[in-house]
């Protein structure tokens, strides 16, 4: 039978020593965490280091530094012109899927009581369904009914912008107290007015970080843009897969980095306005 600590301090037998690995496991779980952030943003610096590399080839800089490829990203008349195109397309859809993400939530927050989480479901369902289905869906549409290409394009990219925007603004309204609303009913104020003079105003943040969200999610879509693009109105990213089929140089690298930078600075003012968390809160 085994000693106990009690039995051994009687015999006089000294205890055996004590071992804290508390300091080792969070040094192991710190290294182990660093080594993940390493792998995935080495390719990120990699693409960003490339893109000062003054040759031809896409590979870090070894001999200085220029900025050439940005200033060939800047005259290239087929970039700069799928950088404006990407940049309306996406202000439009962020503004719409908004407007509509607010009505929505709002609908689900104050009116659906007990079948809130069934209309939560359905409305966020976009998101669970692949891009390249609703793709293949509204190219099908476009066989059968008359529909301007643009105009499909921006329906395609609200569609998958509205479950980011309603599930930011539903996480605004949660914060929103109900009773300063039935205040206002109470004193008269029409549902609209309410909306528009009590609840917007105490749900701001949230919806310009909603929209800012939609804008990055349309800014960067793919699928939607390969199926739907019609010719001269391509986006970005399509421009750059169209370029790369036939021709790989540093200018790629070059406007990834810009478009890093642009995302980095709106998903600082995202987390400066409500925080990531309550945008991806689901």
């Amino acid at each position: 039978m085994a000693e106990g600590p009690d039995r051994r301090l009687a015999s006089g037998l000294p205890a055996p020593p004590r071992v804290d690995l508390g300091p080792a496991l969070r040094l192991g779980a710190g290294l182990g965490v660093t080594l993940i952030y390493v792998f995935l943003l080495l390719p990120i610096a990699i693409v960003v280091a490339a893109s000062f590399n003054p040759g031809q080839a896409n590979s870090v800089p070894t001999g200085g530094l220029s900025l050439r490829w940005y200033r060939e990203f800047a005259a290239s008349d087929g970039f700069v012109g799928a950088f404006r195109f990407s940049l309306q397309l996406g202000l439009v859809a962020a503004l719409l899927a908004t407007a509509i993400g607010l009505v929505t939530a709002y609908g689900i927050v104050r009116f659906l009581g007990r079948r809130r989480a069934i209309g939560q479901a359905l409305a966020l369902m976009p998101m669970m369904i692949p891009h390249i289905l609703i793709s293949l869906s509204l190219l099908l549409l476009l066989t059968q009914v008359t529909i301007p290409e643009v105009a499909l394009l921006l329906i395609g990219h609200v569609m998958i912008c509205l479950p980011f925007t309603i599930a930011g603004i539903i996480a605004s309204l949660e914060g929103v107290d109900p009773q300063l609303e039935l205040a206002a009913w109470t004193l008269g104020a029409s549902r609209l007015r309410i909306l528009w003079e009590v609840t917007i105003p105490l749900v701001a943040p949230g919806l310009v970080s909603s929209m800012l969200f939609a804008f990055i999610v349309s800014f960067g879509d793919v699928y939607i843009s390969l199926f739907l693009s019609s010719p001269g109105k391509t986006t970005l990213p399509i421009e750059i897969f169209t370029y790369m089929l036939w021709d790989s140089s540093p200018v790629v690298a070059a406007i990834t980095t810009v478009q890093m930078l642009m995302i980095i600075a709106l998903g600082l003012a995202i987390e400066r306005l409500v925080g990531l968390r309550k945008v991806m809160r689901l």
